[in-house]
């Protein structure tokens, strides 16, 4: 039977000595980037019923007991490459040690080299040091010859040391110390000393995912539309079997997340003039999620100031639960006055509501016994459950041009989301116009020297749809080779992701229309 799922990469997360498997895949689908699958194995157990990957005593650690765990990890990485994916070890404390013998390992455990075919594309050691091996009449390091100086190859893979400061079960000085040994053969080795104990931190949490995002994050991604909002077709397109087949596709060619729209109540006169419906956002990247395993879920976008932000922490939390961590929240503070008035919401504080509601989702995800008020809500001593899986929370990526809206995603979010307004446009989408690259460019320059202004260091993700999708829209065989040429000019210009559509009325036609774009796009 199956125990994993297929996702874009792979987490091996091994657990420390004493622990459970259980331990070690909770932090480590809290580490694994979006779409990764976590894979848990369990140490062997003691005579007295503890796990353990290797026994130690007063003159090591066992070398015998240390090279059945290499060879067993080395053979669990070697399942988990096949297909292609990058497959990062990330150990805690003991399995920190084992997972700094996977690469080179002869100098530590003899006759026990991993092959090549099995190494990992990278190691993250928390709380981990170098094994001392009992009798190796050897240097006690991973990697290291005769003579004591550390290995290093093309094939060594990069390792990330993170120790707790207020460590007193591995002093930090063990991780730096290994850290200062692999790197003095020329290895990619970084170490950091956290503020802690003993523990998967949650600082450590976010510098291994941001870590392994960094190394591993393709250098553009691709959302690409579900056509949910082409009611006339009916269910060709509109239910929950086209979406399920729809998503699966997608997945299958390579686009790296779906996204939806959000328009519970467009008025007539909108629709007439090129607008469109739109399925509930949640419902339909449930199906989604339903048929995928790796897929991103996107709401492109959830307009939050329509809503209660209990009601929408609450669709989006279990949203994310269902999808086992999948879900990138876009959101905006809508556009179109009636919309608002049908849904009996106030359009012109919408975006004060769109701030309050920026600041609050979080803690509704997180505290204990939350007390609140603001529009429309009066929260005392509430607590909601299910949490996300992501952690601290799902991306949230904040739509607009304006420079509000960027100061809204620098200050309050983990992405930024503008759009295309060609000239004349500003005034009926209410933000300021983006109507080409030099524009788009000058913008994001902007919105890096926010970044610095604040003091903002994490990074911020940008989305954008190309300016020429329209164009290809209309006509995907002419417009094919403007609309590929614009997202590598995007991409150049350090746009993280585009959202991106293609024509079709039947699922046939979308799919191959998918499956045309994948190709030319080269992620196929």
């Amino acid at each position: 039977m199956q125990t994993f799922d297929a996702g874009a990469g792979v987490v091996v997360a091994l657990h420390g000595h004493g622990d459970e498997p259980a331990s070690a895949r909770a932090w480590g689908r809290r580490l694994a980037p979006p779409g990764w699958e976590v894979v848990a194995p369990g140490a062997p157990r003691t005579g007295d019923g503890v796990r353990s990957w290797f026994d130690t005593g007063p003159r090591g650690a066992d070398p015998v007991g240390l090279r059945r765990s290499v060879a067993r990890v080395g053979d669990l990485v070697a399942q988990m490459h096949r297909g292609g994916r990058p497959v990062v070890v990330v150990g805690f404390s003991q399995g920190g040690a084992l997972a700094l013998c996977l690469r080179g390992a002869a100098g530590t455990v003899p006759d026990a080299v991993v092959p090549d075919a099995v190494v990992p594309d990278a190691v993250v050691s928390v709380c981990g040091f170098l094994p001392d091996v009992e009798d190796s009449g050897r240097d006690a390091s991973p990697g290291a010859t005769a003579s004591g100086t550390a290995a290093s190859g093309s094939s060594d893979p990069p390792v990330l040391l993170l120790a707790g400061a207020d460590d007193d079960v591995t002093p930090p000085f063990l991780s730096t110390d290994a850290a200062e040994l692999l790197s003095g053969g020329g290895r990619d080795v970084v170490a950091v000393v956290e503020a802690g104990g003993h523990a998967v931190t949650e600082r450590a949490v976010t510098l291994a995912r941001r870590w392994i995002t960094e190394r591993f994050a393709p250098s553009l991604r691709i959302s690409l539309g579900l056509p949910v909002d082409r009611v006339r077709s009916g269910a060709e397109l509109v239910s929950g079997e086209a979406i399920a087949e729809l998503a699966g596709a997608y997945e299958r060619l390579g686009f790296h997340a779906a996204y939806v729209t959000d328009h519970p109540a467009p008025d007539d006169r909108w629709l007439a003039g090129g607008g469109h419906q739109a399925m509930e956002p949640t419902v339909a990247l449930a199906v989604a999620a339903a048929a995928t395993r790796r897929l991103l879920l996107h709401t492109n976008v959830y307009v939050l100031p329509y809503r209660n932000p209990f009601l929408a922490a609450k669709a989006l939390a279990s949203l994310d639960v269902v999808s086992s961590g999948r879900l990138i929240v876009g959101v905006a503070a809508g556009y179109l006055r009636p919309e608002f008035r049908a849904l009996g919401v106030d359009f012109e504080d919408r975006t004060a509501r769109l701030e309050d509601m920026l600041a609050l989702l979080p803690r509704i995800w997180s505290e204990e016994s939350l007390a609140a008020a603001g529009p429309g809500y009066d929260a005392r001593s509430v607590t909601s459950e299910p949490r996300p899986l992501q952690h601290p929370h799902p991306p949230i990526w904040v739509g607009g041009n304006s420079r509000a809206a960027m100061r809204r995603a620098v200050t309050l979010a983990q992405g930024w989301s503008p759009f295309p307004t060609p000239a004349g446009m500003e005034s009926a989408v209410r933000t300021a116009a983006i109507a080409d690259l030099d524009t788009l460019r000058r913008r994001l320059v902007d919105c890096r020297e926010l970044c610095d202004a604040v003091g903002r260091t994490d990074p911020l993700t940008t989305c954008f749809v190309p300016f020429s999708l329209a164009e290809y829209l209309e006509d995907p065989d002419r417009g094919v080779d403007p609309l590929v040429e614009e997202v590598s000019q995007l991409s150049s210009m350090g746009v993280d992701w585009v959202a991106l559509s293609v024509p079709g009325t039947t699922r046939r036609e979308v799919v191959e229309r998918s499956a045309a774009l994948a190709d030319r796009l080269g992620i196929s």
